[in-house]
């Protein structure tokens, strides 16, 4: 198995940890928020819940991509791409997400918006383009 591979394992390991950890205090302040109303503005809890959620999930892609890495014809170069793609949405859904719910439902947060997208479009390309060579792959054994 390739380095990058586990270097992607690695990190989704990571990610599904940080998630579960974060997960900790969204289930403390949802509990706070039930008992003794709200203690951060809904935009902010909302956002926060979907962080957690998104990183949990962008864990196990990175721990998929890793484990499917070795079926794809793809160079050392396109994997690295792929890799940074979905480390891209990661990014976006995890610490940008989180600073865009800081920061509120405001104008300043046009600019941290664009990056998000930026961010999840470079994502869900690397996605596609893993998929399609586990796709190309499949053809080439029928």
């Amino acid at each position: 198995m390739s380095r990058i591979a586990l270097i992607n394992m690695a990190w989704g390991f990571v990610l599904i940890f940080v998630a579960a950890c974060g997960g900790v205090f969204v289930a403390l302040s949802s509990t706070e928020a039930f008992i003794n109303g709200p203690v951060v503005p809904q935009w902010q809890a909302l956002l926060q819940t979907a962080s957690h959620g998104h990183v949990s999930l962008f864990g196990v892609i990175h721990v998929l991509l890793g484990l499917t890495m070795p079926y794809t014809r793809a160079s050392k170069f396109e994997n690295r791409l792929k890799s940074a793609g979905v480390a891209l949405g990661s990014m976006a859904m995890g610490p940008l997400l989180l600073i865009r719910g800081a920061l509120g439902p405001t104008l300043s947060t046009e600019i941290n918006g664009l990056l998000i997208g930026i961010c999840l479009s470079c994502a869900l390309f690397a996605i596609a383009y893993h998929a399609l060579g586990l796709t190309l792959k499949i053809a080439q054994r029928s």
